[in-house]
């Protein structure tokens, strides 16, 4: 190792951390779930865990959307479902599933700035990629939907989209 690559694992480092700390501030008021999509998201995960796939595509939930349920695979957020099960199996380290779903978007969030860092790189090189790793990890509109406790589709999706758009550039 040079210099140069301590210099770009440091900037990555701080920026991974400014986001954590960013995203965590919700957590000195309890580590807990808030508003309903999140939890609903927890359910559905914890659903296709203890039944598995082919019960979650059939799984009408009859506890929402009444008189009628809701077709979960239809009309749902699978791919976070499924996505956040296959992590928990794979990152749970026997903590629970509530526990995995409240500390979820704060990592995926805030390693999204490496990605961020790789796809700029592709583009504009190392120092414009340094710059909008950082830049990432303090833009209010961007952790403001991905703090800790807060299941929803933004940080995995900001995560999957950042590393298709490095892979599609790389590509080319």
């Amino acid at each position: 190792f040079r210099l140069q690559h301590l210099l770009v694992i440091g900037v990555l480092a701080l920026s991974v951390s400014i986001s954590g700390l960013i995203r965590a501030s919700p957590a000195a008021h309890g580590l807990d779930l808030f508003e309903f999509d999140p939890f609903f998201n927890f359910r559905a995960t914890e659903y296709m865990i203890e039944n598995g796939y082919p019960e979650y595509s059939n799984w009408i939930d009859e506890k929402t959307w009444y008189p009628f349920g809701r077709d979960i695979s239809e009309n749902s957020q699978v791919i976070l479902h499924l996505i956040t099960a296959v992590f928990y199996k794979l990152f749970g380290f026997g903590m629970s599933l509530y526990d995995f779903t409240v500390y979820f978007p704060l990592v995926i969030g805030s390693i999204t700035s490496i990605v961020v860092f790789a796809f700029v790189r592709v583009l504009a090189g190392t120092t414009a990629g340094l710059v909008s790793a950082l830049m990432f990890s303090i833009s209010m509109p961007i952790f403001t939907r991905g703090l800790i406790g807060w299941v929803k589709s933004e940080p995995l999706g900001l995560f999957l989209g950042f590393i298709a758009i490095y892979l599609f550039a790389s590509g080319i």
